[in-house]
Order: C-alpha cells, then sequence, then structure tokens
C-alpha cells in the first residue's frame, strides 16, 4: 500500500501511512508523543511513545530522608510554609516572618542579616513543599495518613490519634480515648462517690489521694466529674474540677462549689465547669483552689465539701 515521507524544518524525516487503522494522525483521542531516535545513522525518526507511559513518568515519586532543621525558618525556626523568601545570604523566611505588604512585589527584607538586605521569593523550595509529604507524627498510634507538609500542625491538632494526657499526677498518658474512659480502666484506685445535686457533701479525702471521681446522681447515664489534686509548687495542693464527657454526653452547662475546712477557717471556690474529652495538651488548673500543705497534710484527713448543679 502507498505512503509518503514527510520532512519537517527540522530534518526529522516521519512516515505517513494513510487511513492505517492503528495510527491517528489528528482528532480525539489518546495524545501520543513523539520521541527522536538517534539509534541509526541519516536523518533521525520520530517514534510515537502512549500518552500512559509520559503520564505515569511525570508522576513518578521517590522516598527521601531529609534533616528536619534544613526546613525550619531561620527566623523563627517554625516549620516552613509558604510564601517563602530567601536573600543573597541564604536565610530563607516563611509566611509568618515577612510582612504581607512584600507579597506583591515578591520581596522583603531579611530580617536576619545585620545589614539591610532584600530577600526574593524562593519559588523553588515552595514547589518542592507543596509536593511533600510526611507520615503522621502519630503513626505509632494508629495514623496511617500522609500529610502536605504545610498541614502538619493543623492534622496534629485534630488527629483522633493523638495520644492523650491525664490530669492525675505521675500518669504517663495513653492511648486516643475519652478521659473518663482511661480513669475507669487504666486507674482502679480512684474512689468514687455519689452525691446529690444542689446539695454541699462532704468528701473525707486523704492526703495522698490525687484525683476522686464524683457522680451526680446513682443512675448509669449520670453526669461524672473528677476532682483533680495537683501540687503547687512545694507550697500546697490545687483542688479543681472537670466533667467527664464523651461522644455519647449530651451538652449540659455544670457549676461547682468547693470548700476545704481547716485550722485557719474555711477555704472555698466555686465557678463553671470545663468538660474534658480528651486532653490533647497538659492539663493546667484554672481556676483552682489553693490548700496549704499545713491543711493538707493532716493524719486525720482533708474535710473537703462539694456541690454540683
Amino acid at each position: 500500500m502507498g505512503h509518503k515521507a514527510l520532512t519537517s524544518a527540522s530534518g526529522f524525516r516521519r512516515t505517513s501511512w494513510p487511513n492505517h487503522p492503528s495510527i491517528k494522525m489528528g482528532g480525539k483521542g489518546p495524545r501520543q508523543v513523539l520521541q527522536a531516535s538517534a539509534a541509526t545513522k541519516g536523518p533521525r525518526r520520530l517514534t510515537e511513545v502512549p500518552a500512559e507511559t509520559s503520564q505515569h513518568q511525570a508522576m513518578e515519586k521517590i522516598t527521601a530522608t531529609i534533616n528536619a532543621n534544613l526546613l525550619q525558618c531561620c527566623v523563627c525556626s517554625g516549620p516552613l510554609t509558604p510564601p517563602l523568601f530567601q536573600c543573597t545570604k541564604g536565610h530563607v523566611s516563611c509566611s509568618r516572618c515577612c510582612p504581607a505588604d512584600g507579597y506583591l512585589d515578591d520581596e522583603v527584607e531579611c530580617l536576619m542579616c545585620d545589614e539591610p538586605e532584600t530577600a526574593t521569593r524562593f519559588r523553588a523550595m515552595e514547589h518542592i513543599l507543596v509536593g511533600m509529604r510526611m507520615p503522621c507524627p502519630f503513626r505509632q498510634h494508629g495514623c496511617a495518613k500522609m500529610i502536605p507538609y504545610a498541614s502538619v500542625q493543623a492534622h496534629k491538632a485534630s488527629c483522633v490519634h493523638a495520644p492523650c494526657h491525664c490530669p492525675i499526677s505521675g500518669c504517663t498518658g495513653y492511648g486516643s480515648k475519652p478521659l473518663r474512659e482511661h480513669i475507669r480502666q487504666d486507674h482502679p484506685g480512684v474512689v468514687r462517690t455519689i452525691i446529690s445535686p444542689h446539695c454541699l457533701t462532704p468528701l473525707r479525702m486523704h492526703a495522698h489521694e490525687q484525683a476522686r471521681m464524683v457522680r451526680l446522681g446513682d443512675s448509669d447515664g449520670s453526669p461524672e466529674f473528677l476532682v483533680i489534686v495537683g501540687q503547687y509548687k512545694q507550697l500546697g495542693r490545687m483542688l479543681s474540677v472537670v466533667r467527664l464527657v464523651d461522644e455519647s454526653v449530651v451538652e449540659q452547662d455544670f457549676k461547682h462549689r468547693i470548700e476545704v475546712v481547716g485550722n485557719a477557717g474555711v477555704l472555698s471556690l466555686s465557678g463553671e465547669t470545663l468538660d474534658a474529652e480528651r486532653l490533647k495538651e497538659p492539663y493546667k488548673a484554672s481556676p483552682f483552689l489553693f490548700v496549704p500543705n499545713e491543711t493538707w497534710d493532716s493524719p486525720e484527713g482533708i474535710r473537703v465539701f462539694i456541690e454540683l448543679k
């Protein structure tokens, strides 16, 4: 059958096959990539490569390790987040450390240089960061997600696999589950007391107690609270109250009042009760009732009164 040779202005030579069923010279359908072949002498011929092969090469990924310090801003030492700027001395600044007015001109003043120095957009590094993915920092706790580098901090704040902190002194933390479940399973020694609402009820606590669970009513669905005894420097204890909740607990506002009776008189604290489901950060009592060591270390026990409503 007939064919004819086509020669382009660049010197490439290609054979045209009219009406050939397996070769499309135009129109719709998958694109084909033409590559020059230099295997033979004379005019180089074009070889047709399926578009799928070209796309596969473009999507090729590599796995590498890098020193995390190299991905920190030179100014704030935080993770690099675009837009990025770099001066001629190599100082790289992140979006948090660059004035917003400089984005329009792609130039800002370097905050690391002793003398005035212009820093320009570091787009090459921005493209690298956009394409970077890293494992979740909590992968050892069960999270299998690969996170864009710029979104790692936001993911850490919301990851359900993040380890939780326990407000009881000496507890090293636990896996992701409600605090109420953790107290029940991992702190069986915590004393549980049932009280009635709107009643100032006495709790006879001992100096070694670090927490006391309080249930408002004796039914299975009754609200549960935790009285936390923390160390305040070397001067005494600080008492605070949180409500233990999980996904099944109905949102409800509670107020509490704590009183501690000592030889010097009555110490009292009242306020709103905070809900505690999962503590992603170490517990910080606020507000709290300060009890001096002289009162708390009584060998007869401590007379603590609590009211919940």
